[in-house]
């Protein structure tokens, strides 16, 4: 069984989505928690404005969760968060 490591994911999601925070926290814990990971800090930052329109959209929502998980599921909570229409950008980085 492989060690898990810490992980540090950066979400942005669509501002203009009828999604609440809440929602929007729920979702992405429940993939990480679906994939064996652990939440272990979050982090709503709230709306702000982009710096480049993404996906023709000048406005986010920022989330950032802490979280443990293998190195083998990264890939896949990244797609699965990827793949939803509600979420702009996803970056997931190995914290020291």
């Amino acid at each position: 069984m492989e060690k898990t490591k810490s992980y540090s994911a950066l979400v942005i999601f669509d501002a203009e989505k009828s999604e609440s925070e809440d929602e929007v926290k729920a979702l992405v814990n429940s993939v990480i928690k679906e994939n064996a990971g652990d939440v272990v800090k979050e982090n709503l930052m709230g709306k702000r404005t982009l710096a480049y329109p993404i996906k023709k959209k000048k406005q986010g929502v920022y989330y950032e969760v802490g979280f443990k998980a293998t190195p083998e599921v990264i890939a896949k909570i990244s797609r699965q968060l990827e793949i939803n229409t509600s979420i702009l950008r996803t970056l997931i980085s190995k914290e020291d």
